[in-house]
């Protein structure tokens, strides 16, 4: 071997050895930990706030992991959620030198066996709760900062605004307080966490349009709440129930082109209003009973039933005169309102027959007669029934569909 080559071999010994000087190789014991733990927990109490100063308050760093959307109760006003909450403090009476135990930087200790804070959900649907179980380890590292994570179903409540139903969006806050420490002893900071995602699970129904953290101090009480912004897919409700009220609306007017004598209007003007009772009574189930947030769609389909019960008694009102003596005499009132629909029919009829060069000339002809106002009319109550369905039937038109498009473009819009 060359004195270079020796040369070479001991300048990479000396590096190696340099290294693992300022590099140690640890590997910790059970014993090593046992050590440790008995040496910080001789005199250390979970009863006692971990302060070596009472006087201050501890800081608590609080996250929001959200995993899922379990459920969005409108009738309960009920918000369903499944994640961990992140809280970190410092342990003053926790803290040790590594180097003492063979470089031990962190242990693991069941939640119980030390001092933790008591955060509670404030705005839970049911009881307060304990986080975390017997079961949850909480890290501890030497420099005393603690972490904890416990997992848990959060049932909270929320006041939901329905009127824009289903284009609504809904804000819910989920929130937590230190229950029985004021902020002298506990101070919430807020996290530049915030709200976070866990293998996040999209839910079928609401997207998370907006996420935000605030922390809130009154009356001496330390609070951190978490807001969620959520949209409603409107997809469902659109094919379910949006259209099939419209298409029904729709066929309320048709009362109004079947003829008197076909003796169905009635039943058929019924059959249109029940059905619109059936799908209030479906909505009426999906939406919280509330008299401040009435929804768009109930208030449609209460015109929609006003618009049923008006049919009704037109197409009573109809049978009634359609099935009077004709020798009665007709009152003046109805004269004139045949008249006008004779007018405004012939008015069409009009101009039809200028912008269709394909009609024959007999038929023209016939129309020329039909529309010719020098010609002597007898006027029978079959006329006043068949105007009556002329007018109502345009006028329930044009008003169901100004009602439709305003009322549904506001509720998508708004």
């Amino acid at each position: 071997m060359g004195v270079k080559s020796q040369n070479r071999w001991k300048i990479r010994n000396w590096i190696f050895i340099i290294f693992l000087w300022s590099h140690p190789v640890t590997s910790q014991t059970n014993q090593n930990v046992l050590k440790l733990m008995n040496d910080i927990f001789t005199n250390y109490s979970s009863k006692v706030r971990p302060m070596i100063s009472q006087e201050r308050p501890l800081p608590l760093d609080v996250s929001f992991y959200l995993s899922s959307i379990n459920e969005v109760s409108e009738v309960k006003e009920k918000l369903v959620t499944t994640g961990y909450i992140m809280l970190e403090w410092i342990d003053e009476l926790l803290r040790w030198t590594p180097e003492d135990y063979n470089y031990t930087e962190m242990i693991f200790i069941p939640q119980n066996d030390i001092w933790k804070p008591d955060l509670v959900l404030k705005n839970g649907f049911k009881k307060f709760e304990e986080l975390g179980g017997s079961f949850y380890y909480l890290v501890i590292h030497h420099d005393g900062s603690v972490n904890w994570w416990p997992f848990h179903v959060f049932e909270s409540r929320c006041a939901m605004d329905i009127s824009r139903f289903p284009f609504d969006t809904q804000t819910c806050d989920i929130k937590f307080i230190t229950w029985s420490h004021f902020v002298e002893q506990i101070e919430i900071t807020k996290s530049s966490n915030g709200i976070q995602y866990y293998e996040y699970e999209e839910n079928g129904v609401w997207d998370i349009v907006d996420t935000s953290s605030e922390i809130k101090k009154e009356q001496g009480e330390s609070e951190v709440k978490f807001t969620l912004t959520l949209q409603r897919k409107p997809l469902y409700y659109v094919m379910n129930i949006i259209l099939p009220v419209i298409f029904l609306g729709y066929l309320n007017i048709l009362v109004f082109v079947i003829p008197v004598d076909a003796g169905e209007k009635m039943s058929f003007s019924v059959t249109v209003f029940l059905s619109f009772a059936v799908f209030l009574t479906i909505i009426s189930t999906l939406l919280p009973t509330s008299s401040d947030n009435t929804p768009i769609i109930s208030m449609y389909l209460i015109i929609q039933l006003i618009y049923g019960v008006i049919a009704l008694i037109i197409s009573a009102f109809q049978l009634r005169l359609h099935h009077r003596n004709e020798t009665e005499e007709i009152p003046m009132f109805w004269i004139k309102v045949v008249q006008l629909q004779r007018k405004l029919r012939c008015k069409k009829t009009r101009k039809v027959v200028v912008s269709d060069s394909n009609l024959k000339e007999n038929e023209v002809q016939k129309i020329a007669e039909t529309c010719d106002d020098n010609r002597e009319v007898t006027y029978v109550w079959n006329h006043v029934s068949t105007s009556i369905d002329f007018f109502a039937f345009w006028s329930f038109l044009i008003t169901n569909i100004i009602i439709t498009v305003t009322m549904f473009t506001v509720s998508a819009l708004s």
